[in-house]
């Protein structure tokens, strides 16, 4: 095998995404830094021992373990001289990022964790660099090994969601990020409910507890902030405005809209078009 094999393949999500990985049979001498990152890194230790540096804090290193490398930190790492380690090794980000390494059980303090059988993650490593043609099948292909070594990452540390935040706090963010994503369609309390695969009774006590709100109340605001950004940014009617906000009627669109707002959409488009707010379209 090569001393070092590296695949540059970035992946195309915003959610996660690869930026590259690799394996590196080091020489006593190897050393890497210091330098800043501005994605994660996450090293898996197959042999040998290394010694790793980080806000003054220094981690020495040996098979079976993995250490995080995060963006935006300056680090540095060296091979034991006179027993080098072997590793492989993916850099990734996305917006999701924070809240799996978290899951992971990294902490700030705690940025090495041990790792079952490091092999089983050089095995899904080299998987990903058979991938490397630009193709969608192959960027796929990445992406499931991605979460893979993720999952067993945090499957091997019991991660759990009531480790890192409650149950609650969990429907509660994936009902808002749905509401937030879906305000152009015809949603409804109901169908939050079934997407996130709880009784509207439960989902309505979360909102109450947790926001002093009903689901319904908080999907209306959603819609009609929309609704509202349509009007300042573009000059479709009022009707077409409806339908993209998740209102088939137009009447109750405009009854909602002047409930929140105290304007009809006509008239909030007037004020804040005399007003000099209308932005270009």
């Amino acid at each position: 095998m090569e001393d070092k094999i590296v695949m540059h393949r970035k992946t195309n999500s915003e959610e996660l995404f690869l930026v590259f990985c690799g394996y590196e049979d080091c020489k006593p001498e190897h050393f890497f830094g210091p330098v800043i990152r501005r994605y994660y890194m996450i090293h898996f230790i197959l042999k040998g021992q290394g010694h790793y540096f980080i806000n003054g804090q220094h981690y020495r290193i040996r098979e079976n373990q993995c250490f995080l490398v995060p963006p935006d930190i300056v680090t540095y790492y060296k091979a034991e001289p006179d027993d080098p380690w072997t590793y492989v090794w993916i850099c990734f980000n996305g917006t999701i990022v924070p809240d799996l390494i978290k899951r992971c059980h990294f902490t700030d303090t705690g940025l090495v964790l041990p790792v079952s059988d490091a092999f089983k993650y050089k095995e899904i490593i080299f998987e990903m660099m058979e991938h490397a043609p630009l193709t969608p099948a192959d960027e796929l292909h990445i992406q499931s090994c991605l979460y893979h070594i993720l999952a067993i990452l945090a499957e091997q540390n019991h991660a759990s969601y009531s480790d890192t935040d409650s149950l609650d706090n969990f429907y509660i963010s994936r009902a808002i990020d749905y509401i937030n994503k879906s305000t152009v369609l015809d949603i409804t309390v109901a169908k939050v409910a079934e997407y996130l695969h709880i009784s509207r009774s439960y989902l309505f006590e979360l909102f109450k507890k947790h926001l002093n709100t009903s689901p319904q109340a908080f999907l209306i605001t959603a819609k009609i902030a929309s609704a509202k950004e349509l009007l300042l940014r573009t000059d479709n009617s009022v009707e077409n405005i409806a339908l993209s906000s998740g209102y088939q009627n137009p009447y109750a669109f405009s009854r909602a809209f002047k409930k929140e707002t105290g304007m009809t959409p006509s008239e909030f488009r007037k004020k804040c078009n005399y007003n000099g707010e209308l932005l270009n379209h």
